[in-house]
C-alpha cells in the first residue's frame, strides 16, 4: 500500500497496487473490482453484479490491459464518476455502489442493505442518463 504524504493541502489517500485485466486500458477514476475468476487478490477487473461488495475503489491514472497499477483505496477522488439514472436526488452523503460491466457508480437505494464503500461528495443531477458528476467519490474501501 502507498499512503500519501500527509500535508495541509491534500485530503489524506492511501493506494494499493493491482493488475488490470479489465480487458482493455482503464482510465483515472474508473471503478475497480477483484476479479473472482482468478481470485489472486492482485487481478481487477470491472465490476460485475455478482461482485459488487468486493469493490476495491478507484483506478488512480489510466493503465494498459495487463498492467499493473495503483488503485486508490481510501480518501476523496475527483475522478470517479457518479451517474443518477434515477428521479430520486443523489446528494452528497449518499451511499454509492458501482454499476455491473461500467466504470462509474450509481446510488443505492435506500432499503437494499449495501454497506458505504463509496459515498456521494457532491450532488448528482436527477434523471438523465448522461448527467455525471465528477469530483465527488469519498472511498473506504480499506
Amino acid at each position: 500500500m502507498t499512503f500519501q504524504r500527509l500535508n495541509r493541502t491534500d485530503p489524506e489517500k492511501v493506494f494499493a497496487i493491482f493488475q488490470n485485466c479489465t480487458g482493455g486500458a482503464t482510465a483515472a477514476g474508473d471503478a475497480a473490482q477483484l476479479d473472482t475468476g482468478t481470485l489472486d487478490g492482485t487481478r481487477a477487473v470491472k465490476p460485475t453484479t455478482a461482485g459488487l461488495s468486493l469493490l476495491l475503489g478507484c483506478w488512480a491514472t489510466a493503465y494498459a490491459n495487463s498492467s499493473y497499477g495503483l488503485v486508490q483505496v481510501y480518501g476523496l477522488n475527483s475522478d470517479a464518476l457518479a451517474v443518477n439514472h434515477t428521479s430520486v436526488p443523489v446528494v452528497a452523503g449518499d451511499i454509492l455502489v458501482p454499476v455491473n460491466a461500467a466504470i462509474h457508480f450509481a446510488r443505492s437505494a435506500a432499503s437494499d442493505g449495501k454497506t458505504g464503500l463509496a459515498m456521494a461528495g457532491a450532488a448528482v443531477a436527477t434523471g438523465s442518463a448522461t448527467t455525471v458528476a465528477s469530483g465527488g467519490v469519498f472511498l473506504r474501501c480499506m
